[in-house]
């Protein structure tokens, strides 16, 4: 059932970006490039995580329009996030360096966090780890389910801020 809700809660966020996306060009083209930066993830997680954030930070798109507010830019990166399908990576982990890299460039200050816990394996006796991305905001999830993060042990941030 849950399967099912998150499924459509992904429908109904095309759903909503569509209109824009049909009248807007610049919509369309940073959804573009959105996906292609996601479609590169995979290479620039082959060094390790500090490299790879600070490669994102410092990755300049020219484009001749600003970025959208918050609220649009991050559904885009999440609908971007949801339409590589191919991907090797999974949608928590598209979804929050997309966002990051493009909240980072609007000044949000983001941190991602990439935890692990523990979960039922394939026998009752075997366990095995489970990880994910998710962003915080103020030390706060951001835009995040509760049942998505609780539970996990936080295994790096980035960046790397002191937790008041």
């Amino acid at each position: 059932m849950r399967a099912l809700l998150t499924r459509l809660r992904h429908l109904w966020l095309g759903l909503r970006l569509l209109p824009g996306l049909l009248t807007n060009a610049y919509q369309r083209q940073l959804l573009a490039e959105m996906r292609q930066i996601g479609g590169q993830l995979p290479d620039i997680l082959k060094q390790p995580i500090p490299q790879a954030m600070a490669q994102l930070e410092k990755m300049v798109v020219p484009r001749p329009f600003p970025l959208p507010p918050e609220q649009k830019t991050r559904q885009l990166a999440d609908l971007a996030a949801l339409l590589d399908r191919h991907s090797p990576l999974g949608l928590c982990l598209r979804r929050s360096l997309l966002r990051y890299r493009y909240l980072h460039e609007l000044n949000v200050p983001v941190t991602v966090i990439f935890g692990a816990k523990f979960a039922i394996g394939e026998s009752p006796d075997a366990k095995k780890i489970m990880g994910h991305a998710w962003l915080m905001l103020a030390e706060r999830p951001y835009y995040e389910d509760d049942e998505n993060w609780q539970g996990y042990t936080t295994m790096l941030r980035w960046p790397k801020r002191e937790v008041i």
